[in-house]
């Protein structure tokens, strides 16, 4: 095949490429924003699990007195 006929080739499958790409993209956009979510979300829980306990401590050392 020559260099010509591969361009030729590629230049046949141009809309097919496009539409590779573009999907390839999508699909790693939507990964990304979805792990982008499951990562905030963690760090949401761990920070209000965080502030139940400081909130959890502050009530008991009401409770005995101490506060």
């Amino acid at each position: 095949m020559s260099d010509v006929d591969k361009m030729l080739e590629l230049l046949g499958d141009y809309e097919g490429q496009r539409r590779r790409e573009d999907q390839s993209f999508e699909e790693g956009f939507r990964l990304g924003f979805e792990h982008g979510i499951d990562v905030g979300r963690g760090m949401a829980e761990h920070e209000i699990e965080q502030a139940w306990k400081a909130l959890a401590e502050k009530v008991r050392a009401i409770g005995k007195g101490q506060a």
